[in-house]
């Protein structure tokens, strides 16, 4: 069976992996030059964590949304522009905030995560690729005593249903965290979860490519962008890019926030608004210090993790379309927290400036398999977890093109119209 991927981000590449080990012959086509280095591949905060499944659609999500408006450097920012798709989106997204949907909304992207985190582990064990991961856990601190007992009440969710958790003091969080400056009083203490991970998902892109393609019947094109998909008898026939035409038994969209824009051109309107995120990438000033976990300030909506030799500091959603423009003003609360919580870890005179869109979905659940169209699949809207979500993603596509019964209900991500 012939299967073309569109899209050579980590959700792509991914897809694609699993649909060469199910023995298909598989082309991935890529509108971008080079591996994994664009889009939300390239600048995301590098977490593999299940503990980050929380649907962003929740009961205080106005609450956070309205505090954010009042203090932009709390990380969300809403441009108000005559957007249909923005306001359609947001109607959508409020519906979901009622304390029943985020529960199970919440419930099915936790379940996700953990069968993506046991995929992960099985494809590390089969083709031994690097991609600086480190095994040291993530931290969620607060900085108050009353926030930190929110934390620690919100996190009995995923608690409940197994996730591994460690209600840290200052000076356990310090004990774990000895980059944190030792007379710094910022943190009450946090939130500890053991079995979650940091890697670079950029590399590892990079770097599942490379094997697929020496160990599989698969082939990436790149620089291949999409100028249009011919359909015809409710099934597409070929898909004709820059790089020339190219055909196969069965298609996958897995663009990332650009999947929106292709589907639409055959018909198909997916709920997937673009957020913008911005991160810095800083040199480590000792490459040499032991690994770390991640660390996310939940009160400022920062998030910090070491990727090789580089500290990555990664803040902000903000809904402005598919805008990726950016200003180094845009940065500067970013940097400045980075400073303040491991200024003697990076060179901050010598960061990385970047800007990529997650794909959202007002449930916060990406969307799977069959679509309206007899012979496309799809894979979209993995949002601020596609790093975490690619392998299980990847692998119930492959499943479901194979015939195959995926492992988890399908109920919550098929595409409903």
């Amino acid at each position: 069976m012939n299967v073309v991927v569109i899209g050579g981000g980590v959700v792509g590449v991914t897809t694609a992996y699993y649909l060469a080990q199910a023995g298909m012959d598989v082309t991935v086509l890529e509108a971008q030059e080079q591996y994994g280095d664009f889009g939300a591949t390239a600048g995301n905060a590098g977490f593999l964590s299940p503990s980050d499944a929380f649907a962003w659609a929740s009961p205080s999500a106005l609450k956070v949304a309205i505090k954010s408006l009042l203090n932009p450097e709390l990380g969300v920012q809403y441009k108000f522009h005559m957007d249909p798709a923005l306001w359609a989106w947001t109607a959508s997204f409020l519906s979901q905030c009622r304390r029943s949907k985020w529960l199970q909304n919440s419930d099915s992207k936790f379940k996700l995560a953990q069968y993506s985190i046991d995929m992960l582990t099985e494809l590390r064990e089969t083709t031994n690729i690097d991609f600086d991961v480190s095994d040291q856990g993530i931290i969620y601190a607060s900085r108050s005593t009353s926030e930190l007992q929110k934390l620690s009440e919100h996190f009995n969710f995923l608690g409940e249903r197994g996730l591994e958790l460690e209600l840290l003091d200052r000076d356990a969080l310090h004990q774990k965290m000895p980059l944190l400056q030792s007379d710094s009083n910022i943190y009450a203490g946090a939130v500890f979860s053991p079995n979650c991970k940091t890697g670079d998902s950029s590399k590892f892109t990079r770097e599942l490519a490379q094997w697929c393609i020496k160990n599989s019947r698969c082939k990436f094109i790149w620089g291949a962008a999409v100028e249009s998909i011919v359909r015809e008898n409710n099934k597409i026939s070929s898909i004709v890019t820059s790089k020339g035409e190219f055909k196969a038994d069965a298609y996958v969209l897995a663009a990332g926030a650009h999947s929106s824009i292709l589907a639409q051109s055959l018909g198909i309107k997916l709920p997937i608004y673009p957020i913008k995120g911005f991160s810095i990438t800083a040199p480590l000033i000792n490459p040499d210090i032991p690994q770390m976990p991640g660390f996310d300030d939940t009160d400022k909506l920062v998030a910090l993790s070491v990727l090789g030799d580089r500290l990555r500091i990664v803040s902000s959603a903000v809904f402005d379309g598919f805008d990726t423009t950016h200003r180094q003003q845009d940065f500067q609360a970013i940097l400045r927290l980075a400073k303040e919580i491991l200024p003697d870890v990076a060179d901050y005179s010598d960061v990385k400036y970047w800007a990529g869109l997650r794909p959202m979905t007002p449930r916060s659940l990406p969307i799977l398999g069959a679509s309206p169209i007899q012979n496309l699949y799809l894979n979209v809207g993995h949002g601020n977890l596609g790093w975490t979500l690619s392998c299980g993603t990847g692998k119930i596509i492959a499943d479901i093109i194979a015939k195959k019964t995926p492992k988890l209900s399908m109920d919550l991500f098929q595409f409903k119209l």
